[in-house]
């Protein structure tokens, strides 16, 4: 990303908004009052585009991107947003049937505006696409720990299963999302965060697209201890997975919301 700010000064009605939100404090009114970086800023800027957004006037535009190229603000339906928290649920049975090509495209549309700390480019998700790769990746599992002499207790369990016609790993889910990140791109302390927050994104929109998904700590175990199966996520070698979700157009539908017990809440005042 080109860190780099550019203002119209036409445009620009010295608010000076950009400086006061500008979490590094990098920004300041030059001699004609139109900002810029103060001195280092640009070594500085994580590329938050902050500045570019919080303009009123459009004026201030980031690197290669343009202000006028940005969506308007939008804060949607709290009511509708709401339901849909609450209507969530993990899904652990699917349709035999690729996820929609504009679904998936919508999805990775998304990808780039999920938080991550201190904005980092610290992530990458393999995006298993058809039920065909998937089933090369259910195969390999199976076929592996079947080679196995020695196996742990789940593997135990999932080949047991396996030999029943079930499977408790994938689920028969058509697609997965493996979340891996950069621990060097990586704010201390948001090598766990970084990737939940990104999944719990990732759930929720794919959701409201009419997709099922269900969080699968039982995939990761199997593919951090199958070396075979990790390869088949094609993970760059400097990031290390962190986790996996499945998805897929479900095979049933949930008709109400569950009545959840309140978890412990505390107001302070």
């Amino acid at each position: 990303m080109r860190k780099k700010i550019t203002v119209d000064a036409e445009k620009c009605v010295h608010c000076g908004m950009c400086i006061k939100d500008c979490v590094l404090g990098i920004i300041a009114f030059d001699g004609n009052d139109i900002p810029h970086y103060t001195p280092g800023g640009e070594k500085q800027c994580v590329g938050c585009q902050h500045c570019m957004a919080i303009c009123p006037s459009g004026a201030l535009s980031f690197g290669d991107k343009n202000a006028q190229d940005s969506s308007p603000v939008g804060l949607g339906n709290s009511a509708d947003l709401l339901q849909l928290i609450k209507s969530r649920r993990s899904y652990r049975f699917y349709k035999n049937e690729d996820v929609p090509a504009d679904k998936l495209q919508q999805l990775i549309a998304m990808l780039p505006f999920i938080p991550t700390g201190g904005n980092a480019d610290n992530l990458h998700f393999s995006i298993v696409a058809t039920k065909e790769k998937m089933e090369a990746i259910r195969a390999t599992t199976y076929s592996a720990i079947l080679k196995l002499q020695q196996l742990s207790k789940f593997q135990m369990a999932a080949k047991n299963a396996y030999t029943e016609g079930k499977d408790i790993i994938y689920r028969g889910a058509p697609s997965l999302v493996a979340v891996a990140i950069d621990k060097e791109k990586t704010i201390e302390g948001c090598e766990t965060a970084d990737p939940i927050i990104a999944l719990s994104y990732f759930e929720l929109y794919a959701q409201s697209l009419g997709l099922g998904t269900v969080w699968c700590d039982m995939a990761l175990t199997i593919a951090n201890q199958l070396p075979e199966v990790y390869a088949l996520l094609e993970i760059p070698s400097n990031y290390t997975l962190n986790y996996v979700m499945l998805f897929g157009v479900p095979a049933i539908k949930y008709t109400r919301t569950i009545q959840p017990e309140m978890f412990a809440v505390k107001l302070l005042r």
